[in-house]
């Protein structure tokens, strides 16, 4: 039985996988989901496929990976709804990281919306797109209802419809500023974040 790979391996693992990551963003962003490959990737990373296929198996268990390191990359997975002393600024601050004012998060938006075409005629990456989102709805779901028991969200707020309604209007956000830039500045989105909250929360 091989020996188990010591605290310093698993870190300089995962360090590596997370290069492989954004080398695949970058490819993904620049070329598009279909020209992703393993050669461009390696390309890009300045490395063999050789070295891709010692962390992933093969070209999907990579790119399931890179989609999944965006949220990473957000913290979202790490936001504990239930905290009791989590305030709408902090909500503000979740959301201002989410759209995409500046460049990296840009490319994090077309990596997203890459995936978000692929999923309407592949079955696999459909049932991938479903699960992340079903995840986000939770949280913001979970979050919100624990807000609202606090005094912070209007009382009357039904908050799976608002859990719905954010995640319309987040992705509604992003897709504009890619496509429109010059009319969803970053202080426009700004403005449409932060009006969006104003009206969900007590006053």
């Amino acid at each position: 039985m091989p020996p188990k790979p010591n605290d310093s391996q698993q870190s300089a693992s995962h360090e590596r996988r997370s290069d492989v990551a954004r080398a695949a963003w970058t490819v993904i962003a620049r070329d598009g989901l279909d020209r992703a490959s393993l050669r461009a990737i390696a390309e890009e990373l300045g490395c063999t496929t050789g070295v891709l296929t010692h962390y992933f198996r093969d070209k999907d268990a990579l790119l399931s990976f890179a989609l999944e390191t965006i949220l990473a990359e957000l913290n979202l997975e790490t936001l504990d709804p239930a905290a009791e002393n989590l305030a709408m600024s902090e909500v503000r601050c979740i959301l201002h990281r989410i759209i995409p004012l500046h460049e990296e998060s840009a490319k994090w938006w077309r990596v997203w919306l890459s995936f978000t075409v692929a999923s309407l005629t592949s079955t696999r990456q459909s049932g991938r797109h479903r699960a992340l989102y079903a995840r986000l709805r939770a949280l913001w779901t979970e979050l919100f209802r624990n807000m609202q028991r606090r005094g912070t969200l209007l009382a009357d707020l039904d908050v799976a419809l608002e859990a719905e309604a954010l995640l319309c209007l987040v992705d509604g956000v992003g897709i504009q500023a890619l496509i429109s830039p010059e009319a969803l500045t970053p202080a426009r989105q700004l403005a449409i974040i932060d009006a969006h909250l104003k009206k969900i929360t007590a006053r």
